[in-house]
């Protein structure tokens, strides 16, 4: 049993006390408890990052239709092999990176005031494709993660189209198609 002065009138107490006889002032907390208490909120912040983690790739995921749609196209497009002129799944896949880089300042372009994206930070700013009018195998990019600032400072999503050459790297042309959103996105 040893003796601690205690904080609030400076008389020796026992350390095994749980409040001092003199004054009633509780006891102080231990080195002991201290220690334990950092470690727990450094646990804390571990599990609140490890959370948050966990929510963003979920939000950033693509959702829905497994590795069975389109398993062969989108292994070509991993493999960096090249696709068939007219397969428009294959080619679309390989393009749709490359239609998020090349058309994004041209559709910020086409705004009147601020831009905001909603596609998260890894997520595609394309979510479906088509070929183009015009012949020659140029492939249409479509998405809705894109939201207009209006002049009263409202943000509004629209829906907008990219055309990109044959070759995936060059942009042919940018359009706003509506306000909202696509149906079933």
């Amino acid at each position: 049993m040893a003796l601690t002065k205690c904080r609030e009138c400076g008389k020796e107490i026992s350390t095994e006390a749980t409040s001092c006889p003199h004054c009633g002032a509780p006891k102080p907390a231990t080195a002991k408890a201290a220690t334990s208490s950092a470690a727990m909120g450094c646990f804390s912040v571990i599990v609140l990052i490890a959370i948050i983690a966990f929510v963003v790739n979920s939000c950033t995921s693509t959702s829905g239709d497994g590795p069975a749609k389109g398993a062969s196209s989108a292994a070509a497009a991993a493999t960096g092999t090249s696709c068939k002129q007219d397969d428009l799944q294959c080619r679309g896949d390989q393009g749709v990176v490359a239609a998020s880089v090349y058309c994004k300042d041209p559709i910020e372009s086409l705004a009147a005031h601020d831009v905001k994206w909603t596609d998260g930070f890894l997520g595609l700013k394309f979510s479906r494709f088509r070929w183009t009018s015009t012949v020659g195998g140029g492939i249409t990019f479509v998405g809705d993660k894109a939201e207009f600032q209006n002049g009263f400072g409202a943000y509004t999503p629209v829906v907008y189209e990219c055309d990109m050459a044959p070759d995936l790297k060059s942009v042919i042309a940018v359009r706003i198609d509506r306000e909202g959103r696509l149906p079933g996105d």
